[in-house]
C-alpha cells in the first residue's frame, strides 16, 4: 500500500502553525503571565503534540535502519517478472513454430500397407466328351499382404521453403530483441529505485538525528519559559524549528517507505519484513 504524504504533513504543519499561533495571540493578551499560567499553556502545547504525534502513517518503525541486500540480487530477480516472462515464453512459442515448419517436408511422404489372413474356397465345374458336368471345391488358408510408398512434392510450397524458414529465424531474432529490451527497462527501473532507496536512508538518519536534538533543546527551552527567561516570541520560534525538523523527518519516513515499497513490487524481492 503506497502511503499519501502530502496531506498528512501539510495538515500536521498547520496544526502546529495555528497551535502557536492560537498561544502567541493569548499571551500578547495578557501583560502580565506568572509562572502558573506558563507552565498551564506548556500542559496545553504538550498534549497538541501528543495528540499529533498520535496519528500514525502506517510506516513501520526502525525502516531507517534497514539494510538493503546488494544490488545485483535486484538486478537478478527482474528474469522473475511477469513481463519479462511472458517476452520469453513468445520467444520459445515461436522457436517451437520454427522446429514444426522445418520438419514440414515430413508430410509429402505417405506410406500405406494391408494385410488379410483367411480360408478361401474355390469352385469350379468340370465335365469332358465322355463325362457329364460335375462340380468341384477346394479350400484353402492364405496370408495376403501389401505395402508401398508414395512421395509428393508441392512446386510452391519447394520454392518458398527457404523464405519462410528465413523468415521464422527474423521472428525469433526481433523476439529476442525485445525481450532484452523490456529487461534492460525493467533493471533500469530497479536501479533507479535502488538509488533512490540508497539516498533516502543515507539522508534520513541526519533528520532523525535533527529532530531528536530538537526534541531534547525543547525541554531546556520550556524550563527557561516557565522561569520567565524566555519570551513568547523565542517560545514560538523554537517550537516551529521543532514541528519543521519533526515534520520533515515523518515525511522522509513516509517518502523511504514509499520507495522501498516500489522496489519491491519491481523485483519481487521482501526488504520490510511484515
Amino acid at each position: 500500500m503506497k502511503y499519501t504524504k502530502t496531506n498528512y504533513m501539510k495538515w500536521i504543519q498547520l496544526a502546529a502553525c495555528l497551535l502557536c499561533l492560537t498561544a502567541t495571540t493569548h499571551l500578547y493578551a495578557q501583560e502580565n503571565i506568572d509562572q502558573s499560567q506558563r507552565i498551564k499553556l506548556l500542559d496545553a502545547l504538550k498534549e497538541a503534540d501528543a495528540a499529533l504525534d498520535s496519528m500514525s502513517t502506517g510506516v513501520p518503525t526502525g525502516i531507517e535502519k534497514i539494510q538493503l541486500p546488494p544490488l545485483q540480487v535486484f538486478l537478478d530477480a527482474v528474469t522473475e517478472n511477469a513481463t519479462v516472462k511472458k517476452a520469453r515464453s513468445q520467444v520459445e512459442q515461436v522457436k517451437n513454430e520454427y522446429q514444426l515448419q522445418k520438419r514440414d517436408w515430413w508430410n509429402n511422404l505417405r506410406f500405406n500397407g494391408s494385410y488379410s489372413y483367411g480360408r478361401y474356397n474355390i469352385l469350379s465345374n468340370n465335365s469332358d466328351e465322355y463325362t457329364p458336368l460335375y462340380q468341384t471345391s477346394m479350400a484353402s488358408a492364405q496370408h495376403n499382404f501389401s505395402i508401398g510408398a508414395s512421395i509428393s512434392i508441392p512446386l510452391g510450397d519447394f520454392t518458398n521453403r527457404k523464405l519462410k524458414l528465413k523468415k521464422y529465424r527474423y521472428d525469433i531474432e526481433q523476439l529476442q530483441y525485445q525481450q532484452e529490451e523490456v529487461m534492460e527497462e525493467r533493471r533500469l527501473r530497479v536501479l533507479e529505485a535502488y538509488n533512490q532507496v540508497t539516498i533516502q536512508l543515507a539522508t534520513i538518519g541526519t533528520k532523525a538525528e535533527t529532530a531528536a536534538l530538537y526534541n531534547a533543546q525543547m525541554r531546556i527551552i520550556e524550563y527557561n519559559f516557565i522561569q520567565g527567561k524566555m519570551t513568547i516570541d523565542a517560545l514560538a520560534i523554537e517550537r516551529a524549528r521543532r514541528s519543521g525538523a519533526v515534520t520533515s523527518y515523518e515525511q522522509s519516513r513516509v517518502e523511504l517507505h514509499n520507495s522501498i515499497t516500489l522496489l519491491e513490487m519491481l523485483t519481487n524481492v521482501k526488504i520490510i519484513n511484515d
